[in-house]
């Protein structure tokens, strides 16, 4: 498996994505922390500053878990959970945020804005259109909220479109990576599944380590997915890439408890 060096700020995020919103306690983060060489210090300095960013709280003294504002955080957890299924049958309409009029001057709105509207899978059709595929399965009320709650200004108007011109529909799926998407689905799937069939040759240390680091890749795959429908891209690939993550996430949780466990003995 390619090493990968993780800091401080990174281990203690990826701890608490599969540990699947459990909390976890300073004394794990500084016991896993050994594993991946990073020492104790630096440890608390990040716990500190996760803390300052309102990233994780602490629900007593030294134990931590991610705050309700870490929504991405969430969303990852929620997939890894339950898989990618917040999707709805696409009925072949569009969603659509209007921001020509707010200005991109204000770079630290506009970083805010394009966050949200990215983290909803949204991209520019042309300068201040951005669309996606209405398939959320999410109320367009609630997607409002949504895209206000993340970082998109109040003034911004959203809307739903039923029809373009054909040339324009014709360019719409080029705006996503569909081919690396599906590449990504099927290349994570494998992997995972590859290391699932030799796991039980490791030793723990190696195994525990490996499983935090393999799911890590997946990390920026679940956060980023547009949730397209497949018209776009192939949903079954998809979905076995999911399924793959909470095998991935199962035996990860084990590993970990057993890490644990024999750590403090």
């Amino acid at each position: 498996m390619t090493i990968i060096k993780l800091n401080a700020r990174d281990l203690i995020i990826d701890l608490l994505l599969g540990s699947q919103g459990r909390e976890i306690s300073i004394k794990q983060i500084i016991i896993a922390a050994k594993l991946f060489e990073i020492s104790e210090n630096s440890i608390r300095v990040a716990v500190t500053r996760l803390s300052a960013e309102g990233v994780i709280e602490a629900i007593e003294r030294g134990v931590y878990q991610f705050t309700a504002q870490s929504h991405e955080w969430a969303d990852i957890m929620l997939n890894r959970k339950s898989g990618i299924k917040r999707t709805k049958l696409w009925n072949h309409q569009y969603l659509a945020v209007l921001t020509g009029e707010l200005g991109r001057v204000d770079r630290t709105a506009l970083n805010r804005r394009e966050r949200a509207l990215k983290h909803f899978g949204f991209k520019e059709l042309e300068q201040g259109i951005y669309i996606r595929p209405d398939n959320l399965a999410i109320a367009f009320e609630d997607l409002v909220l949504a895209l206000q709650a993340t970082g998109l200004e109040s003034s911004a108007k959203i809307c739903q479109i039923n029809h373009f011109d054909p040339a324009t529909l014709a360019s719409i799926p080029k705006l996503w990576p569909t081919q690396t998407l599906n590449q990504n689905y099927e290349k994570y799937s494998q992997m995972i599944q590859d290391w699932l069939l030799t796991v039980n040759q490791l030793e723990l240390d190696d195994a525990t380590r490996e499983s935090l680091l393999l799911g890590r890749q997946t990390i920026s795959l679940l956060m980023n997915d547009p949730l397209l429908p497949e018209d776009f891209v192939d949903v079954e690939l998809r979905d076995q890439f999911a399924s793959s993550v909470q095998q991935l996430d199962q035996t990860g949780l084990a590993l970990w408890a057993k890490f644990y466990e024999e750590s403090t003995v």
